[in-house]
């Protein structure tokens, strides 16, 4: 029944009474189901149709004060003065110390002639409140009403489980209405906000409204409440329910009104969580199984629970604020304890010990370590947290390292940042050769991620001379780490590195499954894809427990490295899903920066910019390192393709370590860089960034082209320079070094640049060679490129209809790939630069210089320092002092003084 079904009720029932003949109404429900609301409105509707109305509340703290209630009714008689004419003396409460029955009687009389000339209404809210000698006198109404026109409205709450006294029970027995109101169903939210605010507010909050109400008319109307106060009834959104001051209120409203075994309970109930079964709950709360019992049935009846647990998160929180601080360590501690004596799962139990923030003893010590063993793969950040404050009560030095390098350990998969603090004192240690290999390994590590050589080789040292060979999986996993950040050196350095990590004794066999991971990128250079696949799949398979994020990223891309996409592409989404699911962020983070390289590599521009992107935010810039490179040379290359140049160079602007530019990812920056440059006309800046991006890879035989395609860029800058001869060297020279089963999609780049160094005659099948490619490899932004190629060969051919045709395609590929602007054909003269214009040669010997050359000679020529001319050129000084050389030797000068006779500009410099 809804609110407007039990008022009318109550309306019928006035009108028999105003017929002639007492009527008595009983209304019962939970906690502030609106009982006092339907009192109220029942009251409204009395006075209005002329009854006289007397109102009386029974309250917890009056209930020791005699005719307590009785006296409310008198003192609401402003609206009938003769009341207190024809009310006893006796009738003050104080004036003895048990009513009589001529106290009663007398009172009751002076009550029943009120209804002489009009109805009368008593409403008496919340009975089971209403001291004794009151409930008396409602008994003697109720028994003497007979055809008067009284009539009697009660309400009380209701405790299964629990009889009523005997009075209350006498005068409530067999009511002519008898009103159980309760919580709102979805529905009745619904009609209830329809009245109110319209089909708006009912279609969008009733449902979140609901589920954090449980439809408690007084939660509903609080909420609602806090929802209007976010700016008006017309123009608050109704869509997403608020939790504000008003509802945070009402919930401590409802648990403070009555007895306090109900605040007792649910603060028990918020504490112990999904813990709470109702013996624990009569252990913390210090109440016995039954009367737990039926307290959680009235809270349940109110909506504040369900299924045995407060309904909503935001009820826990608000009942968990409300606590002082000791009494929640206190309340905490005494749940951590309660579960271990039931021999409880460790997590619940640590739980409480992290809530509490101290160790009570040896056992919670014991208990967090268990739980840390648990939780490092399903929540690691608690984990760490479960381990740190284990720490505190462990004992002896060596169980504090043990503790220090499982936290690191674990901590790295959640968030770098967390284990820094471990990491100086098991430096320290490691020295002093007290570190095993599994607990070296997040140590050395960390110097890699930082870019550091020279420290992680002397740690890795270190612990070979303290520990001996590490077994072949704990070799493998750093060689390939290693080589993520460093490749593979040709330095002394690398020499003392080679000797540790290829040391792993008789599990280091040729035929090992270890060995061959731990050559897995020696091996896809030389393009043995059978055994990549199989020590890539091998990798991936162990991942996500304790296989280290680089080397599960190295095992991804090699897949793709041979062509094995699809399995690329259902490894990196399965380990996605599965480290999203533990909360592997470090994980998330690195696999991230790998799907958006696949997506790049299959020319998928705008993947890869919106996954290179939520990569880099997984992380704060600190915990990435050197790595910080990964991310930002996708996002470089993308927003470059799509035409954005200018949010290219916001990336560029992004603050990196200077280490970066020592490792892989610096040379990969680079490359992206140089590729930026070479977009917006800089040629110059392209080639010297390119170069060095070159000169890193070749002397650091890190040579596995599909991560760095540094030199298919690097011609094109060649090209646009009119270094042709320079060009298809490099070109050549990278096709000869993916020989026949290399990357597809480099060997098609390859191609189409050769075809741009040869004739006219050569170039289509150059470029059909390099399309076919592409198809199989499925990388777009490069079928755009070679398509563009192609339909400038048929144009230069006369074959005008094939050339629109082509160029037609490359457009539409061009659009859905979102690259913005058609690359430049490489067979056209070279666009000015954007900063310089282009010199024109005055005398025989500027001839002899290429275009570089005399770009930085012209500025030298001017007056330009080095440092100037690097800076409008976008090159470094030493690359300018290198030109500068060539320059004097080519015109036979000895300095820039010379140049100016030897160069006459016809063009300014700006």
């Amino acid at each position: 029944m809804n609110e407007v079904d039990d008022l009318a009720v109550l309306v019928a029932l006035l009108a028999e009474c105003a017929g002639g003949g007492g009527r008595l109404a009983l209304i019962s429900g939970g906690l502030a189901t609106g009982k006092t609301e339907l009192l109220h409105a029942f009251g409204t509707h009395a006075v209005e149709s002329g009854a006289l109305v007397l109102t009386a509340t029974g309250a917890r703290t009056e209930r020791s004060l005699r005719m307590g209630v009785v006296s409310q009714l008198f003192r609401s008689a402003g609206r009938a003065p003769e009341l207190f004419d024809d009310a006893p003396q006796d009738a003050d409460p104080g004036a003895s110390p048990l009513a009589d029955a001529r106290v009663v009687r007398d009172v009751c009389g002076a009550l029943l002639r009120l209804a002489e000339n009009r109805p009368l209404v008593i409403e008496v809210d919340d009975l089971q409140f209403v001291d004794t000698v009151s409930l008396q006198v409602l008994l003697y109404l109720r028994r003497h009403m007979g055809a008067e026109r009284l009539m009697l409205v009660l309400t009380e709450w209701e405790r299964p489980g629990l009889a009523r006294p005997l009075l209350r029970a006498e005068l409530t027995r067999a009511p002519h209405a008898r009103i159980t109101v309760g919580p709102w169903s979805e529905r009745g939210v619904a009609e209830f906000l329809a009245r109110r605010f319209g089909t708006r507010a009912a279609n969008g909050f009733a449902v979140g409204g609901y589920a954090l109400t449980g439809g408690n008319p007084l939660l509903v109307n609080a909420l609602v409440e806090d929802q209007r106060g976010r700016g008006g009834e017309s123009d608050v959104d109704w869509m997403a329910p608020v939790v504000g001051g008003a509802f945070r209120q009402a919930v401590l409203d409802c648990l403070y009104r009555w007895d306090p075994e109900f605040l007792t309970v649910a603060t028990s109930l918020a504490i112990l969580g999904d813990c709470g079964t109702a013996e624990v709950l009569a252990e913390l709360s210090g109440m016995s199984p039954p009367g737990v019992s039926r307290v959680v049935d009235v809270l349940e009846a109110a909506g504040l629970v369900s299924a045995g647990r407060l309904r909503h998160a935001e009820i826990t929180a608000t009942i968990l604020g409300n606590l002082q601080s000791e009494q929640a360590v206190r309340l905490h501690v005494r749940a951590a304890a309660i579960l271990y004596k039931r021999g409880a799962d460790a997590r619940d139990i640590a739980k409480h010990i992290v809530a509490a923030g101290t160790v009570p003893g040896p056992w919670a010590a014991r208990m967090l370590q268990h739980a840390a063993n648990q939780l490092a793969v399903e929540d690691p950040a608690l984990a760490v947290t479960c381990l740190e404050l284990a720490m505190h009560g462990c004992e002896g030095e060596h169980e504090q390292i043990t503790l220090r390098s499982t936290i690191v350990r674990i901590a790295w998969r959640a968030n770098p940042s967390m284990a820094a603090p471990h990491l100086t004192p098991l430096h320290d240690k490691l020295y002093a050769g007290e570190l095993s290999w599994p607990d070296a390994v997040p140590v050395i590590r960390y110097r890699l991620w930082q870019g550091d050589l020279v420290s992680a080789a002397s740690q890795l040292q270190a612990v070979y001379d303290s520990q001996g060979p590490a077994d072949a999986r704990t070799t493998a996993e750093l060689r390939l780490a290693w080589e993520w950040v460093f490749g593979s050196l040709r330095d002394r350095t690398a020499e003392q590195v080679r000797t540790v990590l290829m040391a792993t004794g008789p599990v280091g066999a040729p035929m090992s499954p270890w060995w061959r991971t731990a050559t897995l990128n020696k091996r896809v250079t030389r393009g043995a894809g059978a055994e990549v696949a199989s020590s890539a799949e091998h990798i991936l398979q162990g991942c996500l427990g304790d296989v280290l994020p680089e080397v599960g990223a190295t095992a991804l891309l090699a897949l793709d490295d041979i062509n094995r996409r699809d399995r690329a592409r259902h490894w990196c989404d399965r380990l996605t899903d599965e480290a999203t699911r533990r909360r592997t962020t470090t994980w998330r983070a690195v696999l991230g920066c790998v799907r958006a390289e696949l997506s790049w590599r299959r020319g998928d521009l705008l993947a890869a910019h919106t996954q290179a992107s939520t990569a880099l935010g997984l992380l704060p810039a600190q915990c990435w390192g050197v790595l910080i490179g990964l991310p930002l040379s996708t996002l470089i290359l993308s927003s470059t393709a799509m035409g954005k140049a200018g949010l290219a160079a916001e990336w560029l602007d992004r603050a990196v370590p200077e280490a970066m530019f020592g490792t892989a990812f610096g040379a990969r920056y680079l490359h992206a860089r140089g590729n930026h440059h070479l977009a917006a006309g800089r040629t110059l800046a392209a080639v010297d960034d390119l170069e060095r991006c070159g000169a890193w890879v070749r002397g650091r035989n890190f040579d596995v082209p599909p991560m760095m395609p540094w030199g298919s860029d690097l011609a094109q800058a060649y090209l646009k320079l009119g270094m042709r001869k320079q060009a298809k060297e490099l070109a050549q020279e990278q096709l000869d070094r993916l020989g026949s089963s290399g990357s597809s999609r480099l060997r098609a780049a390859s191609l189409r640049l050769l075809a741009s160094c040869a004739d006219l005659t050569e170039r289509t099948a150059l470029l059909r060679e390099a399309i076919r490619l592409l198809e199989r490899s499925g990388d777009r932004l490069e079928m755009v490129r070679a398509l563009a190629d192609l339909s400038q060969v048929h144009c230069e051919l006369g074959e005008l209809g094939h050339a629109r045709l082509v160029m037609r395609n490359a457009e539409q590929l061009a659009h859905a790939c979102h690259a913005r602007i058609l690359p430049a054909q490489q067979g056209r003269a070279p666009a000015a630069d954007r900063s310089v214009r282009e010199p024109e040669p005055h005398t025989a010997g500027a001839t002899l210089l290429s275009k570089a050359e005399r770009k930085v000679a012209e500025l030298a020529a001017h007056g330009h320092s080095n440092r100037e001319i690097g800076r409008k050129l976008y090159i470094t000084v030493s690359t300018v002092e290198q030109h500068l050389t060539r320059v004097y030797r080519k015109l036979n000068v000895s300095g820039r003084t010379d140049l100016s006779a030897e160069l006459l500009p016809s063009r300014a410099v700006h």
